[in-house]
Parts: structure tokens; sequence; C-alpha cells
């Protein structure tokens, strides 16, 4: 066994879940400034590693859905090292089961209630952690974030976050000092929540015309298929593809940033005027530099079941700062644009 000694974290989960763990993430940090520190990221997360601030640290890559040859793989790597704790951010089965054959290392987990008395880990499995804490989804009232919840699970010694930077400062690459414009909307097209509201080029059109009334420019993206559907886009709008720097330039105030990622994508959210987005990875990051956002909170509610399950999410991943807007999108396109008015034109109001 290594004498070197080793905490590790498993985050390997997608890109808006990293973000709500980052205050977390520091907590572990901070608290164990002299011991080496592995932290899981998935194949969805991995490229945005430089979020995670702090020395000490060593970078590994599981697959979202574990395979049967990873488990074993951390099985033996935790024999092989001396770990003292890990932490559980990800609250996948598998992990909850590693404490019954570790019993010198203090587990902390972060548990799900559900409702239907669904429960991750069951009540047995919970009873080998040192510490947990219990994000409780079957709940009818107004609860904790998972950020908050995860604080306390890790939040050791106490420390505040306003006592470090949580994200490092970055540069921008050649590719964003050339194309990315000084005062711009960022939008984001999340293709299967598109597709429910049915919405296409037409009404993506109507919305770009009307934050044009209040941005010199805009810069979007879209999920990245594997398919070439939304490939569309590129028809109708200008386009930089970030995988070998091709420009292709067909409206000047419009610009599709095609297959972005990583330090490009984080930059090219921090720097814009507003951000409108559907909810998740876009919204979250955004957040983290309390930029002014507008989060379209997709929901198909029918019964009343759908209205809690939506409530709850609501306040599990709700950032909470003074620029942060939500609004609840329709099918119809002009009853979209009605809503996001007030945002829009509080957020330029500001900049005034």
């Amino acid at each position: 066994m290594s004498k070197k000694e080793h905490v590790i974290i498993f985050k390997n989960d997608a890109v808006g879940d990293l973000t709500q763990s980052l205050p977390a993430i520091q907590n572990i940090l901070k608290n164990n400034p002299h011991k080496d520190v592995i932290i899981y990221l998935s194949e969805r997360s991995e490229n945005f590693s430089f979020l995670i601030n702090g020395k000490n640290i060593n970078f590994q890559k599981l697959n979202y859905d574990l395979s049967f040859f990873e488990k074993i793989k951390i099985i033996f790597l935790i024999r092989k090292l001396n770990v003292s704790k890990i932490f559980i951010l990800t609250p996948k089965s598998f992990y909850f089961i590693l404490p019954i054959f570790f019993r010198n290392i203090k587990f902390y987990g972060l548990c799900l209630d559900g409702p239907e008395n669904y429960k991750r880990p069951s009540s047995f499995f919970r009873k080998f952690l040192y510490k947990k804490v219990i994000n409780d989804r079957s709940a009818i009232f107004k609860r904790k974030s998972t950020i908050d919840i995860q604080k306390e699970l890790t939040n050791e010694n106490q420390i505040h976050l306003d006592e470090f930077d949580l994200i490092p400062k970055l540069k921008k690459s050649d590719l964003l000092k050339k194309f990315l414009p000084k005062k711009y909307l960022y939008f984001h097209i999340k293709k299967k929540t598109f597709d429910k509201l049915g919405w296409g080029v037409v009404e993506l059109k109507i919305l770009f015309n009307e934050f044009l009334n209040y941005y010199d420019h805009i810069i979007f993206t879209k999920d990245i298929e594997k398919n070439c559907a939304t490939d569309i886009f590129k028809n109708e709008f200008s386009s930089l593809n970030f995988l070998n720097g091709n420009f292709i330039q067909k409206k000047d105030k419009i610009i599709l940033f095609d297959h972005v990622k990583g330090q490009d994508l984080y930059n090219t959210i921090k720097y814009s005027s507003k951000i409108v987005a559907f909810h998740g990875m876009m919204t979250n990051l955004g957040s983290l530099e309390k930029k002014s956002v507008l989060d379209l909170w997709y929901c198909k509610i029918e019964n009343w079941n759908d209205y809690r399950s939506y409530r709850n999410a609501f306040y599990e991943f709700k950032p909470k700062y003074l620029n942060y807007d939500f609004t609840i999108p329709s099918k119809n396109i002009r009853k979209t644009i009605s809503k996001i008015k007030f945002s829009i034109k509080k957020n330029v109001r500001n900049e005034q």
C-alpha cells in the first residue's frame, strides 16, 4: 500500500451536476491541503476540469455509466493506495457498496430519497457511511438546494467560499479573440426541448430578431448531435467550427459556435451580456460567474406528481442571486417572447 495519504472524489456525471458540486469540492481541497486528491470525472465533464482550482489533484475519467471493468479497477486502486476519505458526490449505487469492504476509510455520501419510499442507497448501506446528507426529492415543501446540501457534507472546518476564488482566471483563445463580439447575447439550442416545443428555424429567427432589438450580436450554440439534423442552422447563419477554425459568413450579427467546448465554451458564456438558455449545463455555467441568466425552464405538467417533480427540481437546482431569472417557455413563440422581454429589458437597464 502507498504511504502517501489520498482522498477520492467520485463526480462522474454531467457538466451541470459538476457545477453544483464545485463549492463542495473546494471544501474538500481546502480541508485536505497535504493529501493527494483523486477526482473522477465523466466523459461528459472531463473537459471542464479547469473549473476545479487546487493543488495535488489527479484527475481521472470514468464513464457516466460505469462498466464492470471500471468497477473492478476502482476496487484495486483503493486497495493499492492509502485512502483516508472517499466522497460520493455522484450517488451511483455501486459506490455505496464500497464502505462494506473498506471499513478503515471514512465515506461521505450524498444520498437520495424519492417518492414511494425510494432510497439510494438503502437504509442498510447508509449505516456504513461516516457522514451522509440526504437530497429528499420526495419532499412536498421547499428544501435546500443540492449545492447547500453538498456543502454541509464537506464543510468540516467551516470554511467560507468567499475566502478564495472559486474559478481560476482563464485566457481567451485566439479564435475567441478574433470572433467574439464585445456586446452579445448568448443562446443555446437544446434539441430535445426544441422538439418538444415544436420549434424550428422559423421560431429561432423570430426569437433572434427580437434579441437584436436589444443586443448588437448573438452567439449561439447547439447540442452536439451524432446526426446532421441540426446542420440546417449552418445554412441560415454564420458559423465558426472550433474543430478546424473554419468560418463561414452569412449574417454578420448572428454566429453559430459549432463544436465549442471546454474553456472556449466557458469564456463564451462568461463574456456575454446576457444568457438565454434552457435549464441545464449552460445556465449552470452562467451562474458560476453570476451572469445575467434567463433560464427557460421547460415543464409539461399533467398531474399533481408532475407539478411536485418540477417544483422539487426547481428548488434543487435554482441558483440564488439577483441576475438570475426564469420563465416557462410556450409552444407559441410569440407568447414566449412576451415572457422573456421583462428579463431582457431589466438587463439592458442595468447595463446603461
